[in-house]
């Protein structure tokens, strides 16, 4: 069963730190930053990362998909994500069009020619991969269409598309499809169904089959599924727990013997030598936890985590808290680097100390080779989570499952050796992606040669005002003619529906952004004062092309209007593509 019935709640402070002018229907591309007072875009990434010293730059390992590829397996997974649960916002639809839709699926599968072999019962070469390949595909793909139909899921429209290329022959694409709506059973009354709102995750294995991709495997999971995983660990403080294996669904199609069979003795020896390298880091606001992650010391005093946790921090948070897995509390000095390449960013505390994780020579990793993460959940304790390599066609791919709290965790081999640190390229997930240890060997070895105390590190009070300045100016800022916010909004009644303050408007090259102030957030959330105005939009022919708590993106011919929340704020902007 691909859906958990365990409600998990989760406290959520919703904020934005910027306003994204994406540049795919679909897909959120390059984040641009749009800055009031001049109304220009400035790449978000190059402002942020201007602050620190470029002597500890280093070159990212580039994924090198290739662009046709990329194009061609994109369309694949709309095609395919459409003839599983039908179109984006589908209503009431027709039996032809089920079956149809169900017959062209179908049609996607991998089904091979399988060499003949008079001597076994089927009459076929049972050991041939082809026949193995065979088995695999009739079995999944037919029944994924059946139960996810039953499920009856209902999405807005495709979320975020990542395409890894596994090998020469196979191709994992996953897509994102937030706040699917979905039946479930209730826990209350067995035989009763409630229709819930979850994030559904699509994981699609396409093979080369006559030079063309063919569906060979797939499954779905929700946030639940693996939140609920998570959650599980019983981490104790100054103790080892060794987490339960996850039923990953990849069993079907990897060996995991090589995890299965790891011994005792290496998840102790891992826990031993590195209890106090590894640190659990929360990013507070007021009294509460915005968001948190792991890292770990990669030399005295510095920390190494990924961009996307400080980033989320600067955008959301007051301060970072850091601690070991021994109840050890560091005081934060401040932010010494970030890569968005890399998804690294080293912190440095105040206080240098002696212990950080040393880096030494591995093997070559090969595919299905065991893996172990030792990572900190909830800041209680440490735990080992085993897995195995899935690909290393362009970045180390493992089974191991990750949620938000522990991106940022070390990874070791078989042997103990830290082979590279989980990064966020894939959150809330059944796979996971290492930045590998090359990387962090460089920028250990780049900040060993200078002095602790010459390492600049800028405080992240200092850069969080530098990198996003809150508006607290209530006076009324308005420089969009009369006539252009009448063109742009007069079919909407924006002026109507929007019961809110305007405090800053502005207009440039075509580009119109509104910012309107709720002065009752702790009562009513900022997005509830925008439906009206979306369901206005949509009576007069917009499109959804994305939806999350806090943004909704709608299009209509070449207008594009994109609202969002931002602390009390609410945020429209209006674009003439």
């Amino acid at each position: 069963m691909i859906m958990s019935e365990k409600k998990i709640k989760k406290f959520i402070i919703p904020v934005l730190l910027v306003v994204i002018f994406v540049t795919s229907s679909y897909v959120v591309g390059t984040k641009l930053l749009i800055n009031d007072n001049t109304f220009s875009f400035v790449n978000k990434e190059e402002k942020l990362v201007s602050n620190f010293d470029n002597q500890f730059d280093i070159s990212a390992n580039e994924e090198n998909l290739d662009t046709d590829l990329n194009k061609s397996i994109t369309e694949l997974t709309k095609k395919t994500t459409y003839l599983l649960l039908g179109s984006p916002n589908m209503q009431n639809e027709s039996t032809q069009n089920y079956y149809k839709r169900h017959k062209d699926y179908l049609a996607l599968r991998y089904n091979p020619k399988v060499p003949e072999d008079e001597k076994s019962v089927s009459g076929l070469d049972e050991n041939s991969q082809e026949f193995k390949d065979d088995v695999l595909s009739g079995l999944s793909v037919p029944s994924m269409f059946l139960e996810l139909n039953e499920l009856e899921v209902k999405y807005n429209s495709y979320g975020e598309i990542r395409i890894t290329k596994l090998d020469n022959e196979r191709v994992l694409s996953t897509v994102t499809l937030e706040n699917v709506k979905i039946k479930e059973p209730s826990e209350e009354e067995p035989m009763k169904y409630n229709i819930v709102q979850k994030n559904l995750t699509m994981y699609y294995y396409f093979k080369l089959l006559n030079n063309e991709y063919k569906l060979l495997y797939l499954y779905g999971e929700t946030d639940d599924d693996i939140r609920s995983y998570i959650e599980n660990s019983d981490e104790k403080s100054g103790e080892l727990t060794k987490d339960k294996d996850y039923n990953s669904k990849l069993r079907n199609i990897y060996d995991f013997s090589a995890a299965d069979n790891l011994k005792e003795e290496i998840l102790n020896k891992i826990y031993d030598n590195n209890k106090e390298n590894v640190v659990y880091l929360n990013a507070i606001y007021n009294i509460g936890t915005i968001v948190s992650a792991n890292g770990i010391f990669i030399g005295e005093g510095l920390i190494a985590t990924t961009y996307n946790f400080v980033e989320q921090s600067l955008m959301k948070a007051q301060n970072i808290l850091i601690m070991d897995g021994l109840q050890n509390v560091y005081q934060l000095d401040g932010i010494v680097t970030m890569n968005i390449q890399n998804d690294i960013a080293i912190l440095k505390i105040k206080d240098k100390n002696s212990n950080y994780i040393k880096f030494e020579d591995t093997n070559k990793l090969q595919k299905e080779n065991a893996v172990i993460s030792l990572n900190n959940k909830n800041g209680v304790g440490l735990a080992t989570t085993k897995g195995i390599v899935t690909s290393t066609s362009t970045n180390i791919q493992t089974s191991i499952p990750v949620t938000e709290e522990i991106q940022g965790s070390p990874v070791f081999n078989s042997e103990g050796k830290i082979i590279g640190l989980i990064n966020s390229k894939s959150l809330n997930s059944s796979i996971s992606y290492v930045t590998e240890n090359n990387i962090l060997k460089e920028y250990s070895n780049k900040l060993s040669q200078v002095k602790f105390e010459e390492i600049k590190a800028i405080p992240f009070s200092e850069l969080k005002e530098n990198y996003y300045i809150k508006y607290n100016e209530e006076t009324q800022i308005n420089n969009v003619p009369e006539d252009k916010l009448k063109e742009y909004s007069e079919e909407s009644n924006i002026d109507d529906v929007i019961k809110l303050k305007l405090i800053k408007s502005s207009y440039k090259d075509g580009i119109i952004s509104l910012r309107y102030k709720n002065d009752i957030k702790n009562y009513i959330n900022t997005m509830q004062f925008a439906l009206k105005y979306i369901e206005n939009l949509k009576s007069k022919g917009y499109e959804e092309k994305y939806t999350s708590d806090s943004k909704v993106i709608l299009e209509k011919d070449k207008n594009r209007i994109i609202i969002s929340e931002e602390f009390d704020y609410l945020i429209i902007v209006m674009v003439r593509l």
